[in-house]
């Protein structure tokens, strides 16, 4: 049974995805949703509030999806290709479970450090980048080449995941399971040169 909370994340991932959060503003938000604005700040306090509430929902499901597929060695041990291969699908995953919500974690990403969206990302991309970096660190314990690169690796890695994501969201690519691995492989490659 939806709340009325999860009707008004609904629209407002919605109405962010499709203008960004700067240009939607309270009104519009409580009209769509059927609420007063009383009723807005009674559950979220803010717009500020509103958006921690949808990055503390979608952002934290999304970082523990990708931690659970990144866990390295985990039951992978010496397979640092399938724990790629799993963690670039979570990423795509998401996109297709999601869309609005990855529009929004994507644009964030990229916004101004100044704004209040990106204070509000930026706990939610460090952890983000955190468990990358993790995984590439224990990585670099059996694949010795690795050593000290950590921080670039999950900067490349996440920056060519999220270029899949935008090119699925923007309808000019559908990944699929062979295309992901080839990815791996050439991501894999470049890493190991």
């Amino acid at each position: 049974m939806e709340t009325t909370r999860d009707r008004i994340l609904e629209v407002a991932v919605g109405a962010f995805a499709a203008r960004g959060y700067e240009a939607v503003g309270v009104q519009e938000l409580c009209e769509s949703s059927g609420i007063t604005k009383p009723t807005l700040y009674y559950h979220f306090g803010s717009k500020e509030g509103l958006l921690a509430a949808l990055f503390a929902e979608r952002f934290g499901g999304f970082n523990g999806r990708v931690a659970t597929a990144a866990a390295y060695p985990g039951n992978r041990r010496g397979d640092l290709a399938g724990v790629l291969l799993a963690t670039i699908g979570a990423f795509v995953e998401e996109a297709r479970d999601d869309p609005d919500f990855s529009r929004v974690r994507l644009s964030s990403a990229f916004c101004p450090p100044s704004s209040e969206r990106y204070r509000v990302a930026r706990p939610y991309l460090e952890a983000l980048y955190g468990t990358i970096a993790a995984t590439f660190e224990s990585a670099a314990l059996e694949h010795g080449n690795m050593a000290g690169r950590a921080a670039q690796y999950a900067a490349s890695f996440i920056g060519a995941s999220d270029a899949y994501v935008g090119l699925y969201l923007a309808g000019d690519l559908d990944p699929d399971e062979a295309f992901l691995r080839r990815a791996v492989h050439y991501y894999m490659h470049g890493i190991f040169s």
